[in-house]
């Protein structure tokens, strides 16, 4: 994203573009793995992501800290980015007697269960169908009708039952209102308890206005069975948080942690961040300037940066770090090539991100539009300029350790009218998600930047620049790299079917927000049997209104590496990101490794690669072990460091498959 001025049906408005922006320890003895040693990809992260709003003002979030409760039932604890060994035993919390949290007399109670005609109640958020890692606040369940007082939750799935009765309202500032934030201890126990892909949750809602009982109405989610690793990193317009400068700042979500300003220099926008976590590139000027962050586990929140070689923004940053690929100017991508070196040339080139100087040979196209590196490094996707003005993707595999790229293959092309955009490779490198739009840069062309973010500029388009405007159709795809088959992700876009999408007839509550989706990236490490995108929409988020934020979605892992359908599921509100700014390109990066003796909670928060836990008498969200040298000989459990499916251990009897997935050992579910 660059603060950059913006021509836009005549008027020159001062604003910004769019984003620039352990296995189970029942089995716990098997030890590390040959992956270890062998060159297995990267290893990073700490904690899980914790953060969803609370209240109708969701601006911040708060660590989930390990949970117990002895509400009866067991379960063999372990890794969250485990399958369990065996289903868990049920257990359902009940409160709904005399000391329910409401304070409802047995009589309303009775009414409350059971029931009344749903009325005019309608789900606003969640989307049924959605996915929800586990780790994330709970959802605020939000809902069209009348305002509530007293509502009757329950919530149901194999191994997991809870009712309750409840006040309305996400806190005391929102009593009586069409709003309800799940219990956090529930939430969280839920989680422990989810059996994963095929143990869908039952959620049934009940309201009590005006004395009137209304519903229930009902929805299906699921919990995957992990969390996501790492931190989010966003671009942001108009922040509120303290330091933050006017137009665009870096932000992040660390793992566990509250939402920080990642750096508060003037306009620092279009960024990139490397899988492993240990570099952040961004430009921080309008002349073409750029840094690189060295980010190392618990470091600061705010780190000094280093010259970086010209044209960072939208850089594509090797796994590692250590170079970084400069996108083509020659065609506008959210006005690049307006800050750039006077002079200098568009094409795009491959630079070492410590010294800034270009490395000379590569084999890259110089029109590599928007490029982007696979997770293990070995591909290199990007709009080619060169096929109909930047109307298509290619793909290229590439070797480190000679700075080449080869195998040019166009993948898809488009003759519509749209062009493809922002392309992004899942982390088995065998599908790429990205946009199709008909804006001319890409971007969103400053779409809903967040009421106030350049009022210091003032003039006679001050308001103009302030007001909230729709941004160009945009809609998120993936295209299979094997066969080129490209496939609308439908049901993340608010599409049922493909053929609803044809005929435009959406799930989503307000019809509006189709077609309004951004800059997708993905998660670099597979969990919980699932791919994570992440994107920026221009939508309602339940009945707090059309917002431009941060939004993720789960993709099934194909076993045979086949991405020729919509393998997406709804969107889930992205916890933790300030609201009521303009949040833009949420690029997830694993935290930097963690060295031998430090805690962790799984073998990918490891520079070894492998986290050795202790026995585990609770019950926790993720139990805490301790980064050791891995065994030699031994095959890798799940989330340790690997090079190939041979190095994963073979799986119990009754759980999927593992396979090496982007340098660890990930569960592939059974279809």
């Amino acid at each position: 994203m660059r603060c950059l001025p913006l021509l836009r049906a005549g008027v020159l408005l001062a604003l910004g573009l769019a984003a620039c922006s352990a296995d189970e320890a029942a089995r716990g003895t098997a030890g590390p793995n040959p992956g270890a040693n062998s060159g297995g990809s990267l290893a990073r992260v700490d904690n899980p992501m914790a953060s969803l709003p609370t209240g109708s003002n969701p601006t911040g979030v708060v660590p989930i800290m390990p949970v117990t409760m002895n509400t009866g039932g067991t379960s063999s604890p372990g890794n969250s980015t485990s399958a369990p060994v065996k289903p868990h035993d049920p257990i359902s919390i009940d409160q709904t007697g005399a000391n329910n949290p409401a304070g409802v007399p047995d009589a309303d109670v009775k009414k409350l269960i059971a029931g009344g005609a749903p009325g005019a109640l309608k789900w606003l958020y969640p989307y049924d169908g959605t996915v929800f890692p586990r780790g994330l606040l709970a959802p605020l369940l939000m809902w069209d009708g009348p305002a509530a007082d007293v509502v009757y939750l329950r919530i149901k799935s194999q191994s997991f039952e809870y009712k309750g009765v409840l006040k309305a309202g996400a806190d005391a500032a929102t009593m009586l209102a069409p709003q309800l934030t799940i219990p956090q201890d529930i939430w969280v126990k839920a989680g422990q308890q989810t059996n994963g892909k095929n143990d869908p949750f039952t959620l049934e809602l009940t309201v009590r206005a005006a004395g009137a009982v209304s519903g229930p109405i009902k929805l299906t989610f699921n919990l995957a069975q992990a969390t996501v690793k790492g931190s989010i990193y966003y671009n942001s317009y108009a922040s509120k948080l303290p330091g933050a400068a006017i137009g665009g700042n870096v932000l992040r979500i660390p793992a566990g942690g509250t939402v920080e300003l990642f750096n508060s220099m003037q306009c620092n926008g279009c960024h990139s961040v490397s899988a492993d976590g240990s570099k952040m590139l961004s430009q921080i000027d309008l002349m073409g300037g750029g840094s690189a962050y060295t980010l190392v586990s618990g470091g600061p929140a705010n780190p000094p940066g280093a010259p970086a070689g010209p044209r960072t923004s939208y850089g594509a940053l090797y796994p590692d770090g250590s170079k970084y690929l400069s996108t083509t100017t020659s065609t506008s991508v959210g006005h690049a090539e307006l800050a750039q070196p006077v002079g200098a040339p568009p094409q795009s080139a491959l630079y070492d991100t410590t010294t800034g100087q270009e490395v000379p040979n590569t084999g890259i196209p110089p029109g590599a539009l928007m490029p982007m590196f696979s997770p293990d490094g070995t591909k290199l996707v990007f709009n080619d300029v060169a096929i109909s003005n930047a109307s298509g993707l290619a793909v290229m595999d590439y070797d480190v350790s000679a700075h080449k790229a080869s195998n040019y293959r166009m993948l898809m092309t488009d003759t519509d009218g749209t062009r493809p955009g922002w392309p992004f490779m899942l982390p088995d490198s065998k599908g790429v998600v990205f946009v199709r739009t008909i804006s001319p840069d890409f971007s969103a062309n400053g779409a809903y930047i967040g009421a106030g973010a350049f009022a210091a500029f003032a003039g006679p388009f001050a308001d103009l620049a302030m007001a909230p405007i729709a941004g160009p159709p945009s809609d998120l795809f993936m295209a299979d790299v094997a066969t080129g088959t490209v496939v609308l992700l439908a049901k993340a876009m608010g599409f049922n079917t493909p053929q609803d999408a044809t005929s435009g007839n959406t799930y989503l509550p307000f019809p509006d927000d189709v077609a309004q989706s951004y800059f997708p990236t993905v998660a670099p490490i597979a969990a919980g049997g699932y791919f994570w995108v992440f994107f920026d929409s221009i939508r309602h988020y339940g009945n707090l209104g059309t917002q431009r934020q941060l939004w993720g979605f789960a993709i099934d892992i194909q076993a045979n590496g086949s991405y020729t359908t919509d393998l997406s599921h709804p969107a889930f509100y992205l916890p933790g990101q300030e609201f009521g700014a303009g949040n833009h390109r949420a690029f997830a990066a694993l935290d930097p490794c963690k060295r031998d003796g430090d805690s962790c909670t799984s073998g990918i928060d490891c520079c070894g690669g492998a986290c050795t836990f202790p026995p585990v008498a609770a019950e926790l969200v993720e139990p805490m072990g301790t980064c050791n040298p891995p065994p030699v000989n031994t095959c890798a459990k799940r989330d340790e460091k690997c090079a190939t499916d041979a190095d994963c251990c073979p799986p119990a009897s009754n759980e999927p498959p593992n396979a090496c997935i982007a340098g660890f050992c990930a569960f592939v579910p059974l279809n």
